[in-house]
């Protein structure tokens, strides 16, 4: 019977959560193992968007060609320390591979795919965990100081729209009153409407984590640093100081995911973008009524439960360095300058994470090809608090040997591989 198995879920953020509430729902014993570092986890420091909208893959031509000067640029958004280059260079090879058109095609076919109906799948989440009243239908705003910043982006939101996306301008009036604190500031504006706004997202995982508790989730506050085999199955996950026996395992603990995927045999191109947020002090105020993306800035300004948050800085320097602020600061300032409103609002706090992402910009969902018993989900960029709940639903469908209504193939750790394999063949 199911109640028998044990599922052994290697991760505690939005992610692994998830992955063990809707395995537990389906009748399994469940285990999550975590160290509990709860503010490294990205779903606890991101922006709050349920970002639906986001459909393109990161890799396109475009920016491929901007790459050198983005790196090289000291004001700009995306960020390389050198000495990082070398372990970072297979990844940025698979970057460019994935710009492609037919490899970008792939990606957005993937994406859309799984996008559909995470909403769904969270709403889902959060009536059972008791967290409803902190998703808010708020939309998403991405806005241009100028015509020419607007225009540029003309062909992506075409593209967006044929594949359904739902989005539409925003003339002054009511660009002012869902941004008063940005009175003003902006020329143009899109308001993407069917994305939503998690107020707190520390709290949601917490309820989350809460909501698995009293259905019954064990939790184990530890390390796993390998895993004992049997065969082409894992047993067990050894931890620190004692093991923990399993019938499945997921591996789901975001970017600290590539050494345990390595354990089981799969060589997965995962890295991490480091993500910055700096908090201002707003509890007094109503900045904004929907988060804001800030096109020339590269940042997102978004109104919480806990302040204004600012969301910045992609940084390649792996898991290890330390946190530079230097650069979120730089563009606070910048932004401090240019809004009155935002001058007179001290920082309470600095915060940085770890997204764990992938080349082609799709995550890894699905059984390993290596071991039968195990299963890998991580690798979401910067889409982890929009997918976690997608994707556990379709984690637990999946160890049930049950057929999952989206298609899991593009989503497979084996897919860089076959990649390979492929390309062999036709040359």
């Amino acid at each position: 019977m199911q109640e028998q198995k044990t599922v052994v879920v290697i991760g505690g953020g939005i992610v692994g959560l998830s992955c063990a509430f809707f395995a537990r729902r389906a009748g399994y014993r469940v285990r999550v193992i975590d160290p509990d570092v709860q503010d490294r986890r990205a779903s606890f420091g991101n922006a709050g968007i349920l970002a639906v909208c986001e459909t393109l893959p990161l890799a396109t031509p475009a920016l491929v060609r901007e790459l050198p000067s983005l790196l090289l640029s000291p004001d700009s958004p995306l960020r390389l320390r050198w000495r990082y280059l070398p372990a970072l260079l297979p990844w940025l090879v698979r970057f460019v591979r994935a710009s492609a058109p037919s490899a970008s095609l792939r990606s957005t076919l993937a994406l859309n795919s799984i996008l559909t109906t995470a909403l769904d799948a969270h709403l889902e989440l959060a009536t059972a965990c008791s967290a409803t009243q902190l998703l808010v239908p708020t939309g998403w705003i991405k806005a241009y100081q100028s015509e020419q910043s607007y225009l540029s982006q003309s062909a992506e939101r075409s593209t967006l729209a044929d594949w359904g996306v739902a989005m539409r301008p925003l003339g002054r009036a009511e660009l002012d009153a869902l941004a008063p604190g940005f009175h003003g500031v902006f020329a143009k504006a899109t308001l993407f409407s069917d994305c939503q706004q998690v107020k707190n997202p520390g709290q949601y995982v917490r309820r989350i984590a809460q909501g698995c508790a009293e259905q019954g989730v064990e939790f184990i506050q530890d390390t796993v640093r390998n895993f004992r085999f049997s065969g082409n199955r894992v047993t067990g996950a050894q931890m620190t100081d004692r093991a923990i026996d399993g019938d499945v395992f997921v591996i789901a603990c975001g970017a600290w995911s590539k050494r345990l995927a390595a354990e089981i045999g799969e060589k997965v191109p995962l890295d991490t973008e480091r993500g910055y947020h700096v908090m201002l002090d707003a509890s007094d105020r109503t900045l904004l009524q929907s988060p804001l993306f800030w096109h020339e800035k590269s940042v997102v300004f978004s109104q919480l439960d806990s302040g204004l948050r600012m969301t910045s800085s992609v940084e390649f320097a792996g898991l290890n360095a330390p946190p530079r602020y230097r650069s979120i600061d730089r563009t606070l300032a910048a932004a401090k300058r240019l809004v009155p409103t935002l001058a007179g609002l001290p920082v309470e706090s600095r915060w940085l994470g770890f997204r764990p992402s992938m080349p082609d910009s799709i995550p890894v969902i699905g059984r390993s090809t290596r071991q039968s018993n195990c299963f890998l989900a991580f690798g979401h960029g910067h889409l982890g608090l929009t997918l976690g709940p997608q994707t556990g639903r379709l984690i637990a469908k999946a160890i049930q040997g049950a057929q999952t209504e989206i298609d899991l193939a593009p989503f497979s750790p084996s897919r860089f591989s076959m990649r390979r394999s492929n390309d062999a063949a036709a040359a």
